[in-house]
């Protein structure tokens, strides 16, 4: 087509040459603008050609594989790893020229194993754990496949002085360097480790259990001479048990409250605590190691408190979900691997001036034994139902003094009420057990309060009280609102389990279960027959 300018600049020397023939300069204009045109699509075309080039040669070239640099090997060649297996190979003299390959380095690779292109290092890979740091200068690392450990190198970059063991750590694709530290995880679904203060008056109905505990948390404190000089050494950690809602968690919390006044009394100083407490079934996890994994953050985030100077207490709720007892299979039990985890966490701590552990739960029978021997868990302390005298002290918790009430008089408010609750009448029946010997032993609304369901008890009686306030009528809670709430607290509450699980669930309501043969409601033939005998004897 030739050049486009010098054809241009011949048509317009050939419309300058016929200047006085309009028709022909018509039909010579009409032939610029269809080059021009003609221009325009084979530049188009040609763009399109270029691109399609450059697309087949693109899918004609190879793919290039990723390789590891180890270091420098023999005769100017590069250590590299590439799938899992070692080459000693070339290096592309332009890729020498725009920088140097370290350890931990990642490369492309052509098809005759040369080295082409340095690419950056991924921000992820598989993740192993820090055992230990070998003397020149790799490390042991575990955790890359099930029970396994493997010697690995560190990128030249990475400044590995903070380091320590037993942190995550991600390698490169092949599992030979170490690229960086995996960030700090976060657990704020298992652990909850802010501190509300709770004080002694809180915990109502459980005065021989505070004495005992306050003996043991005060003495090495208060006493330290005396405990010095009789060389006895204090325990470490206490089991609360005893049946669900009894105050188990709140008098942990009402410990360290305490372990913070004193200590902070005798040291004229401001201390701070971490109640790190811990659902036990949420440690569970299904993957390999995840669970042991969460073991060892609980105590090391107990260390990390105390070496900012905190007051760390340990405190799982419903330990016998994660420390039960080991059964004869060892493949098949979870805590066949968390209860010796457990233990050598234990082992760890010296005494209470480190970490308090706390454990909890409803069913002491089902942990192991290995964790309730002395030099772990050194106290045992029940936590039963609170008699006469306890409830009044709950009741006296929630049913404060500030609040509008029927009658000022506390005693006013809540004698009608204890009245009510500690009566054995047919009404108060809750369930009747058939015992071995042929007896019936017969259980009333006594036999199963606690101060979850005294506090339960009170809400409804609030709630009753506001009802009548948003109808117009004087806002203040009665005792009669107190007797309907107790009375629906406990036809809502009157579950059977099922005749499998009888003995646990009576184990659970902290109840002798070897001599229960069976457990039923009080029908209505039961309480006719027990009017019929008072009527008589009257």
């Amino acid at each position: 087509m030739g050049d486009q300018t010098h054809i241009i600049e011949l048509i317009d020397q050939i419309l300058e040459e016929t200047s006085s023939q309009p028709l022909l300069q018509d039909k010579v204009f009409a032939l610029r603008d269809a080059l021009f045109h003609s221009q325009q699509v084979a530049q188009q075309l040609s763009s399109k050609i270029k691109t399609l080039e450059e697309t087949v040669q693109k899918l004609k070239s190879p793919a290039h594989r990723i390789g590891t640099i180890l270091g420098e090997g023999e005769d100017g060649l590069y250590r590299l790893v590439v799938g899992g297996t070692e080459y000693q190979a070339a290096v592309s003299p332009e890729l020498l020229e725009n920088s140097t390959l370290k350890t931990g380095d990642q490369v492309a690779l052509s098809e005759g194993f040369v080295a082409i292109a340095k690419l950056p290092l991924p921000e992820q890979g598989p993740l192993v754990r820090i055992t230990s740091k070998l003397a020149n200068g790799q490390w042991l690392v575990s955790g890359a496949s099930a029970g396994s450990e493997t010697i690995a190198f560190h990128h030249a970059d990475l400044d590995m002085s903070s380091f320590k063991e037993g942190e995550e750590v991600y390698l490169d694709p092949n599992q030979k360097v170490i690229l960086g530290k995996l960030s700090k995880r976060e657990s704020k679904t298992f652990i909850q480790d802010d501190l509300i203060e709770v004080n002694w008056n809180q915990v109502g109905g459980q005065e021989k259990v505070i004495e005992d505990v306050r003996k043991v948390i005060e003495y090495p404190i208060l006493h330290k001479e005396i405990l010095s000089q009789m060389e006895y050494q204090m325990p470490k950690g206490f089991l609360f048990y005893g049946p669900p809602g009894c105050g188990k968690t709140l008098i942990g919390k009402a410990i360290l409250t305490e372990v913070l006044s004193k200590l902070g009394n005798k040291e004229e100083k401001e201390l701070q605590g971490r109640f790190i407490h811990v659902k036990g079934p949420e440690i569970l996890n299904m993957w390999l190691g995840e669970s042991e994994r969460k073991i060892r953050e609980i105590f090391q985030k107990a260390r990390d408190y105390k070496e900012k100077g905190q007051i760390p207490f340990i405190f799982i709720d419903e330990a016998e979900s994660v420390l039960g007892t080991r059964q004869a299979s060892r493949g098949l039990n979870i805590s066949n691997t968390l209860v010796p985890m457990f233990c050598a966490e234990m082992d760890g701590i010296q005494s209470l001036h480190e970490t308090v552990v706390i454990l909890a739960t409803n069913r002491p029978d089902l942990i192991d034994p290995a964790i309730l021997r002395p030099g772990r868990i050194d106290r045992k302390i029940k936590i039963g139902r609170p008699n006469r005298e306890g409830c009044k002290s709950i009741l006296r918790v929630y049913l404060k003094d500030n609040l509008p009430r029927e009658h000022a008089g506390f005693d006013d408010m809540a004698e009608p009420f204890l009245d009510k609750l500690f009566q054995r009448t047919p009404d108060q029946e809750v369930l009747v057990l058939t015992l071995r010997s042929g007896e019936f032993k017969k259980l009333y609304w006594k036999d199963f309060i606690s101060g979850a369901a005294i506090e339960n008890i009170v809400k409804r009686a609030k709630e009753s009280a506001i009802e009548r306030g948003i109808a117009g009528e004087e806002l203040k809670i009665t005792v009669q609102d107190l007797i309907e709430g107790l009375k629906t607290e406990f036809s809502e509450s009157s579950l059977l389990p099922a005749e499998s699980n009888l003995e646990d669930w009576l184990q659970l309501l902290d109840m002798e279960s070897h001599h229960v043969v069976r457990v039923r409601k009080p029908n209505q033939s039961d309480r006719a027959a027990e009017t019929t005998m008072k009527r008589s004897i009257i």
